[in-house]
This record gives C-alpha cells, structure tokens and sequence, in this order.
C-alpha cells in the first residue's frame, strides 16, 4: 500500500487518502489469496536452494507474500550459500547468537498489529510527524504527519508493500553488494513493507521525523516472531532534516513474554551540503533479540550527528557503516548503550575516509550492570590515501559496576594518509573512588554518591538527543528502569 502527502494537499484529502491505504492493506479478497497461495510456493522454492538449514527454514517460514520484489531476488542469490555467524566469525567472536539460533523464527501475526496501541510513543515536537511501523508494516491509521507535509510541497513520506509504488533507487543500493552480510539479506527477503524519508534540495524540515517501531510476541517460546522494518532516507543539496528513531515491545509485551525477533535495515544518502541529525532509542525486551544495519553515503561538505541509548534485548547489536564521499564531510557518532543481566549489547562501527579534510568523532560508553551482561564495542575508521588533512577522533568508555561484568572492546584506527589529526582510545574500569570521595565530601553518602555518578554517566549522549526535553525525560527512565532491574538504584 502508499501513502504520499505534500502541502499541497488538503488536510481532509489526504486523511482520506491514508484511510483508503489503510482498507486496501486489510482487504482479502480471493485474488489475492490466489497471489497469496503463488507467492508461498515460490518461497518455498527459494528456500529449497538455500544451503544453510536455519536460513532456509527462516526464509520459508517469514517471507510471507510477494514482498519487496526489488530486493528479494538478489538477496536469495546472496543466502544460498551463505552461513549464519558463529563465535569463529571475527565480526560476532564476542556476540553469542544462540537466543536467536535455537528458535524458529516465524512471521509476525498481523492480526495483533491492528490492536496495537502506538499513543504512548510520542513527544510534543513531534506530535503531527510521527510514522508508526508495527511489525515492520507502516500502519497510516496509527501515524499522524501533517506536520511533514506542510514542511514544504514536496516532502514526503511515502511506504509501499511490493507493487504498489515504485521504489527509491535508495532502496537496496548499499546492502545489495553485501554490506551488512546475512542479517541484512535476510531483512531483504523478509521485508514486506518499506518506508521512504525524502527531504529534496533546499528544504530544512523545522520538526523531527519520528519513526516509532513497536513489535509484537508470538505465543510459542520455541519460536521468535520476527519482522524485518525497512526504512529509506533521501536527503537533498541543503536539505535538513532530524530523524527519531524508537525501537519497543507493543503494549503487553512485557520481559515475560515469549521472545521476538527485529531485525531492521536502515539506508541513507545525504546529498552536497545536506545535514541529517539522527536520534536511536531501543528498549526491547529482555527477551527480544534486536538486530539492525545503518548504512549511509555522504556526499561533499554534507554533516551526519547519530545519537543512539540502547537498553534492550537479550542481543541489541548494532552494525553501523558509513562512507564519506566527498571532501570537508563530518560524521559525528555518540553511543550510550547499557548491558543487564542476560543482555549483549553490541554495536560494530566502519567509518570509511576517502577525501580531503573530512572529520569524524565517536564517542562510545557503556555500562554493564550484571555479572551475566556483557558489552561490546568493535570500532573501525579507515582513512584512506586521498583523505588528506583528515580530524578523526574515536574514544570508547566502559563501566563496570559488579564483579565479573564483561566488555570487550576493539577500537581500530587504520591510516594511510599523511597528514592527518587522529586519536582513539579507551577506558574500563569501576567508578573512580577520587570522584566517590569528592561527591561524599559534599555531605551525601556512598550510596547516593555512586548513583550520582552511574546517572552521569551516559548523560552526555542522552543530552545530544534532538526532540526536546520530553524524549530526553522518556530516555533516562527507561536507563533508570532498567538498571532498578538489576538492583542498581538511582536518587530520584
């Protein structure tokens, strides 16, 4: 189904329009089950020529109807003789795939995304440019954009099931060679929806995009209901935009409920001089595994700012890949990611440096609260001959609170040219007792002191969240509820 609205359209018109996408996704008749019925048996051909046993079986059991054509083909081409990773695999040495392994994982139930209520995932910024995806499917009835539409007459946000728009040339051209290897191939046989984010040159958006992905749980614990979101982001010559992201269970999805399974890919191109602030919260469930590629091109003098909290999932790994395509290119990366008991919470980074003058800074901190959590960090910027005159900068921060909590962290910093300004390094340790002694000596107690200091910890990336002071207030009670998971208390 598609949806498209611009300011030129009438608020009513395009209500209505959003409606009648909204009956035509719901609508059965004996056509499409015919379709229905065709586009499984050819599932099923495609697994058959799948090598690995677990792929075939996911791939047969999830990639339910036509999908998105334009990825599909060459993605079954890609998994035919592909392996899921394993502990040997250098990339996932530290990220123990097992809860994910030893389930099947199913397609989600769309009858449960109708039910689904998304009115709490809100803030006011964003209140009339929110786009709500529920099991990887945009749902118009639950998302509100009139705000994006009067941003300028043509900014759009658009979503189609396969045959119904035709897609961005965005759609696919980074993933399609490879990049984000088995997950991200298995996003694109998966995937039944996708959503497109373009901002055209020229155009500065005055209120955050907010993309809200809920999900929902089966009701077998022997199986994962999984969903494969796909979103696409095209941003013009001097176009501006900021993009909140938040990844959660649909309500009624608590720690105790059977697993699921999110793994998402998110594409972007940012054009000459183009900015995109770009904002992550995930807080899944502690028994979801979530998984997600961002890969993205910026062009000449173009800026990228990601901010991302991660609280949730038994296995929150993210892979980040990002290519500088022109001279005076800044990309910066702040992460705050917290691991509990149970929780791997794993973010890969490849920031790629090919031209004159370009600048890169991440920081990354972690908190591993638990004796079972573990916390990994694999940080690669790559500066190339030609990229000159290049600041690069990368430092990773990591706290343990308990004895036996593990994090295992591998900055990387290759270079080949020159002339260049580059740093990295990195920290793990307990809270300093210099900083518990300064704090006491203020009169508060060692309790209240040590907490202090575990809230401040991650502040620095939470108070870089575009959005205003709702999400950010959002942001440090699902940290503080999660840490009061595992004993650790904060003051009020």
């Amino acid at each position: 189904m598609s949806a498209r609205v611009s300011s030129a359209t009438p608020r009513a018109a395009a209500a209505a329009k959003f409606v009648a996408g909204s009956r035509r996704r719901t609508t059965t008749s004996s056509s499409r089950v015919a379709t229905r019925r065709v586009a499984a048996a050819a599932t099923a051909a495609e697994a058959s020529t799948i090598e690995d046993k677990w792929i075939a079986g996911s791939v047969e059991r999830c990639a339910i109807g036509a999908g998105v054509e334009s990825l599909r083909a060459g993605a079954v081409t890609q998994l035919a003789r592909a392996r899921m990773p394993t502990s040997r695999a250098e990339e996932f040495r530290f990220t123990d795939l097992a809860p994910l392994l030893t389930k099947q994982p199913t397609a989600a139930d769309a009858s449960k995304a109708d039910d689904v209520d998304a009115s709490a995932w809100t803030f006011e910024a964003a209140s009339a440019s929110r786009v709500v995806l529920v099991d990887g499917v945009f749902r118009a009835d639950k998302s509100s954009i009139d705000a994006i539409a009067k941003g300028g007459a043509k900014i759009s946000v658009s979503a189609a099931a396969a045959g119904d728009a035709a897609p961005p040339a965005a759609l696919g051209s980074m993933t399609s060679t490879g990049r984000g290897g088995v997950l991200a191939s298995l996003n694109a046989v998966m995937a039944s929806d996708f959503v497109h984010v373009d901002v055209p040159a020229g155009v500065t958006l005055d209120v955050p995009i907010h993309i809200v992905q809920l999900s929902t749980s089966g009701d077998d614990a022997a199986e994962l209901s999984s969903s494969a979101p796909r979103i696409v982001i095209t941003v013009g010559e001097r176009a501006s935009v900021e993009v909140v992201e938040e990844f959660a269970p649909a309500p009624g999805v608590s720690d105790d409920a059977c697993g699921y399974w999110h793994n998402g890919v998110c594409e972007i191109v940012i054009e000459k001089d183009g900015r995109v602030t770009h904002a992550m919260v995930q807080a899944q469930t502690r028994n979801a595994v979530h998984t997600r590629l961002t890969t993205l091109t910026q062009a000449e003098s173009s800026t990228y700012a990601l901010a991302e909290v991660n609280v949730g999932g038994k296995i929150g790994r993210h892979d980040l890949g990002i290519e500088q395509l022109g001279p005076r290119t800044v990309t910066e990366l702040s992460c705050f990611n917290l691991a509990g008991a149970g929780q791997c919470m794993d973010l890969h980074s490849s920031v790629t440096l090919d031209h004159e003058e370009g600048k890169t800074d991440q920081v990354h901190k972690c908190i591993v609260s638990s004796a079972s959590g573990r916390g990994v960090f694999d940080g690669n910027v790559k500066v190339n001959k030609l990229a000159q005159r290049t600041d690069a900068g990368q430092i990773s921060r990591n706290l343990l609170l308990v004895p036996k909590a593990t994090v295992n962290v591998k900055p990387n910093l290759q270079i080949v040219a020159d002339d260049v300004v580059c740093t990295h390094g990195c920290t793990v340790s307990d809270l300093e007792e210099e900083e518990l002694f300064y704090i006491q000596s203020r009169g508060l107690s060692p309790a209240v002191a040590r907490s202090l200091l575990v809230a401040g910890f991650g502040l620095e990336i939470v108070s870089k969240l575009p959005g205003g002071k709702d999400i950010r207030d959002r942001v440090g009670a699902l940290v503080k509820a999660s840490l009061d998971k595992d004993d650790v208390q904060l003051v009020a």
